[in-house]
């Protein structure tokens, strides 16, 4: 019953997702909260989400998180990121991601390579592995790869750009998404943040993103966005537990599938 449920959730969703065979990958529930407008945001608060920004963290980084998407609990996500600076100018960073139901799931792990080339532009390459199961028909592996870019041209402006699979990688003769994210982020202060963003998969219509980060002191920061295709507003909350380490909490309401909440729990030295 319930895998037939997930079944008609998949149908409804249809629409959207076009001739889309593959689950999109979660966001974690910081940039959940910020309507997934993350691509060009300057700093680690919102994960990894640009090959590019390790290479402006400091020290190193753990997140882990999982979201439950439409309130459906046989419908499984969970996310896994780290990063750690290799000098002054570069770093590592390592991606895991499970998405899944009872009958069929995905898993993808990501290695980049991030490095500042001056004062005001980052550059960073990933590889990833998919993995796909499905119960009756087994499993399957590929390799595909990524590309990411930070710019600052203002003190106050970054513009920050993500491709994923630029060479349409197959897997058992379907083509892997390939999505590319542009967008950019105004950080006149410390408390506000305000970014904007476009993401067009190649089998899918061209999505926009809007997000706001209102961050009133060192423990607390409130988020709010939303995304087009069809209209989803979010909101998202996040906490400094103690020193160095955070909660951050975030939902989304989709107008036909329902509501989204995603925990995230992280550690920055």
């Amino acid at each position: 019953m319930r895998t037939g449920i997930l079944f008609f959730v998949f149908l409804i969703a249809q629409p959207t997702m076009r001739a889309q065979v593959f689950m999109r990958p979660p966001d974690n529930a910081a940039a959940l909260g910020m309507g997934g407008a993350s691509v060009a945001f300057p700093g680690m608060d919102l994960g990894i989400s640009n090959d590019a920004l390790p290479a402006r963290g400091e020290g190193w980084g753990v997140y882990a998180g999982s979201a439950l998407p439409y309130g459906l609990a046989d419908f499984q996500t969970a996310i896994f990121q780290a990063y750690a600076k290799l000098g002054q100018a570069d770093a590592l960073s390592l991606d895991v991601v499970h998405s899944g139901i009872e009958v069929y799931s995905e898993q993808r792990f990501r290695l980049r390579y991030a490095r500042r080339l001056g004062e005001k532009i980052y550059l960073g390459v990933g590889g990833e592995m998919m993995r796909v199961s499905a119960n009756e028909y087994g499993s399957a592996n590929t390799f595909t790869a990524g590309i990411g870019f930070l710019a600052n041209p203002l003190s106050t402006l970054w513009i920050g750009g993500q491709l994923n699979n630029p060479f349409q990688q197959e897997l058992q003769g379907t083509t892997l998404p390939t999505v590319f994210k542009v967008g950019a982020a105004w950080k006149p202060s410390k408390v506000f943040a305000f970014t904007g963003e476009m993401e067009k998969d190649l089998e899918r219509d061209a999505e926009v993103k809007f997000g706001i980060q209102y961050h009133p002191n060192d423990l607390l920061v409130f988020r709010a966005g939303v995304r087009t295709h069809p209209g989803r507003p979010s909101l998202g909350v996040g906490v400094l537990v103690f020193d160095h380490l955070f909660i951050d909490f975030g939902a989304e309401w989709h107008t036909s599938l329902g509501f989204t909440p995603a925990l995230l729990l992280g550690y920055r030295f």
